[in-house]
């Protein structure tokens, strides 16, 4: 899969668990290890405050979306990240940010460790 592919399937199985009157949506990933990956995630109507996402109703194939995503954009070792933020809109505009966690890497290699 290209990048945009990945991008493209993530909005899909966000917008298949959204409700007709959603404002905004986000999905947050966090590389926790070689195999392991957190996420979490919501979005905002008309009428709520932010919901969270009910991410077992969500394809599984979020996992490997995210997890293919690291794997192709961090191939150059200067482009690290271990915290990632896809953002969209009712509109099909999306934001996708990454961030490295130098706690959060410190943490997992910790845990590695012991």
């Amino acid at each position: 899969m290209t990048v945009d592919e990945i991008y493209l399937s993530i909005a899909q199985n966000m917008v298949s668990n959204l409700p007709e009157n959603w404002l905004s949506a986000h999905i947050k990933a966090e590389i926790e290890g070689e195999d392991a990956l957190g996420i979490k995630g919501g979005y905002k109507t008309e009428n709520t405050e932010f919901q969270s996402f009910k991410l077992r109703n969500f394809d599984r194939k979020i996992f490997n979306d995210f997890e293919s995503l690291h794997k192709i954009t961090t191939e150059d070792s200067e482009n690290k990240w271990n915290r990632a933020k896809f953002t969209l809109e009712p509109t099909g505009k999306f934001k996708m940010d990454f961030e490295w966690d130098q706690e959060l890497a410190d943490e997992v290699e910790r845990l590695n460790n012991e």
